[in-house]
């Protein structure tokens, strides 16, 4: 079963949204305080990306999944982006596409 989600929507942030961009790694934002900043409105946007990681994974522990498909690219849904950390922190393999 594929279960589609956006960890950016279910953080709160609007479709369509900022262009972010994650300048380090998923983990640098959850262990060392790295910030994501929206660059056309210098916005921080770090804790709509963490709280959708968290709902992700939430939504991963209902449904049983074992693995997570992440767009490439993404501060969030890359396997190196928040997403894709809290994900395999997580249990679930994190694999990327695109």
């Amino acid at each position: 079963m594929l279960v589609p989600i956006c960890p950016e929507q279910l953080g709160g942030m609007p479709t369509p949204r900022t262009g972010e961009m994650l300048h380090g790694t998923g983990a640098q934002v959850l262990d060392e305080g790295l910030r994501i900043i929206a660059p056309e409105n210098g916005e921080d946007v770090t804790r709509f990306h963490v709280q959708g990681a968290r709902y992700a994974l939430e939504i991963a522990e209902i449904v049983g999944a074992r693995r997570a498909y992440l767009k490439g690219g993404s501060p969030s849904c890359d396997r190196e982006g928040v997403a894709g950390e809290v994900l395999k922190r997580g249990g679930i393999k994190v694999i990327r596409v695109g």
